[in-house]
């Protein structure tokens, strides 16, 4: 009989109920600790990515306010003349890129941790539930959590949009400071044109010979690495229209995009025919005639358009410039116009 009562009595839901829950207790215990531990470790990373970004960020605001200070008035931060100015804009861009990188740690990081929130608030409102209905205990209540779970949501919406303002600052940065490819390149064309003999040209002639047209790449060079010159917008490329009539007879009309080098220089390779050639840029003309008898030939054309200058336009033929000896072929050259370049 006692063997039967204690049988009964094991046996009875009310103590399986209560041996089940506190198992659940004594496994969900570690659980929590390991993952409230956890928890711990990413809040303290949090932290220190937030305590680093508000520094680069008040470093950040006090190079706007030296620029401020130092840039002309009305006058683009790319287009200062100002050495100081350039400078502290390259130094400001590289703060950019800096919180870049931790604002895109910092976003990951709270997706990670809501990501994991979510689910464990799933979980443990999954077995609340399962032991209210055991129970019949008061339901859990989750208000805190959903606050929680928003206020984490509207911090990784927060740093997004900051990221993209971010991206923004650094692309139009990228569109007007030449790369560190383009400076090394720069520097090589001007030690080249330093030493070359200046042969006298008019800045008003547009058709050059090969010689005049290695002076005219010669001081292209000088002007790129000439800090008193403002850098231009790299993402924008002036359209020209050519026509080329023969015989009075329209044979060529077509519209070519130039190349931006830097510093308001421009410049493209094109292939002319015989005849009378009209070059449209902006609202300017260039005329040039090539003898009806020539065959067609390749040229390049560069164009200088100073700020608030007349417009300057060269054309010479590449044979003409590779076939001159130690003819000025700067390592500034986009690729795409197929120009060997002097070995620097």
């Amino acid at each position: 009989m006692k063997n039967l009562a204690i049988k009964a009595y094991v046996s009875s839901p009310h103590l399986l109920g209560c041996l089940g829950l506190t198992c659940a207790l004594l496994i969900a215990g570690p659980l929590a600790a390991q993952s409230a531990g956890a928890d711990d470790d990413l809040s303290a990373i949090l932290q220190q990515l937030t305590d680093e970004k508000e520094l680069l960020t008040s470093e950040l605001e006090q190079f706007h306010k030296t620029l401020a200070l130092l840039q002309s008035s009305n006058t683009p931060v790319g287009d200062d003349s100002n050495p100081a100015v350039r400078s502290l804009t390259e130094e400001a861009a590289v703060l950019k890129e800096r919180l870049i990188t931790i604002t895109e740690k910092e976003v990951s990081l709270l997706q990670r941790q809501l990501s994991t929130y979510r689910s464990e608030s799933t979980v443990a409102v999954t077995e609340q539930v399962q032991r209210d209905r055991a129970m019949e205990s008061k339901p859990l209540s989750i208000q805190k959590a959903r606050y929680n779970e928003a206020q984490e949501a509207n911090s990784v919406d927060r740093l997004q949009g900051l990221l993209g303002s971010y991206y923004t600052e650094l692309e139009e940065t990228s569109n007007i400071a030449p790369t560190d490819i383009e400076i090394e390149a720069r520097e090589i064309a001007q030690r080249e044109a330093d030493a070359l003999k200046r042969i006298p040209y008019s800045a008003s002639k547009v058709r050059l010979t090969g010689a005049e047209a290695s002076a005219s790449l010669a001081e292209i060079s000088q002007r790129l690495m000439d800090n008193r010159i403002p850098e231009s917008r790299r993402d924008i490329a002036p359209i020209f229209a050519i026509r080329t009539h023969f015989f009075d007879t329209l044979i060529v009309s077509e519209n070519r995009s130039l190349r931006p080098v830097g510093k308001n220089h421009y410049i493209a390779r094109l292939r002319i025919q015989p005849g009378d050639t009209t070059l449209t840029v902006f609202s300017d003309e260039w005329t040039l005639r090539l003898p009806q008898h020539a065959n067609a030939r390749d040229f390049l054309i560069t164009l200088h358009k100073p700020l608030g200058g007349k417009p300057e336009l060269h054309v010479f033929a590449v044979d003409d410039l590779l076939t001159l000896e130690h003819a000025h072929l700067p390592a500034w050259l986009p690729d795409e116009l197929d120009i060997p370049k002097n070995a620097g």
